[in-house]
């Protein structure tokens, strides 16, 4: 899905103006369509896609989810963007749809160097959709609230995943399922739970 996803962006940047909106928001809804197939429960509790990626019961859903975020943002922003420069309409898809092969990165891999950049990396199109394209005055502002946090909560968690490599060997998921690592009560315990727990608050909007 990673690479229909990306053969998007020639969609987007090479059709014609009179049928931009409707080739990316059909081609789009085409690969949410098959990302229904997740979906369909299987014997085996891990499914692996590749020898970096693979889906189970949790990440599934979500990723499905994030498949048809893209066609529903395309078809919600045409109104939005109808006296816009067709080459702005242009770049606003491209970086709408820059985002979605990282979503699919970050909840499908199965390690967690991997997740930590695939994760970070869409601070980058959502900040300059936040900055370019958003509808309040403090736009501006809110970008750069958001690229400071993000920094200042990235750090500790690649931090927290440094020190489980050290201290298991690995960063494959799965094989972090067989260690069976005992809870860990110490102080670098409860600031790995903090970093991991600061990371993801970042993202979602509960500050």
């Amino acid at each position: 899905m990673i690479l229909p996803t990306i053969m998007l962006l020639p969609t987007a940047l090479l059709s014609p103006p009179k049928f931009l909106w409707t080739n990316t928001t059909l081609y789009s809804l085409l690969i949410a369509a098959l990302s229904l197939q997740w979906l369909i429960p299987t014997y085996y509790p891990y499914k692996f896609l590749s020898n970096w990626t693979g889906i189970d019961q949790i990440s599934s859903p979500l990723l499905v989810l994030s498949c048809w975020l893209l066609p529903l943002m395309i078809m919600a922003s045409q109104n939005h963007l109808q006296q816009e420069p067709l080459q702005r309409k242009r770049i606003f898809i491209s970086t709408l749809v820059a985002v979605q092969p990282f979503i699919l990165l970050a909840f499908s891999t199965t390690e967690l160097a991997l997740f930590y950049i695939s994760f970070e990396a869409t601070l980058i199109p959502t900040l300059i959709l936040i900055t370019r394209w958003g509808n309040q005055p403090e736009r501006l502002s809110a970008g750069i609230y958001l690229l400071f946090y993000t920094l200042v909560s990235s750090l500790p968690l690649l931090i927290t995943i440094m020190h489980l490599y050290v201290k298991i060997g690995t960063l494959h998921l799965p094989t972090l399922q067989l260690t069976h690592p005992t809870l860990s009560t110490s102080w670098t315990g409860m600031l790995s739970g903090l970093a991991l727990l600061m990371a993801f608050m970042v993202k979602a909007p509960l500050y």
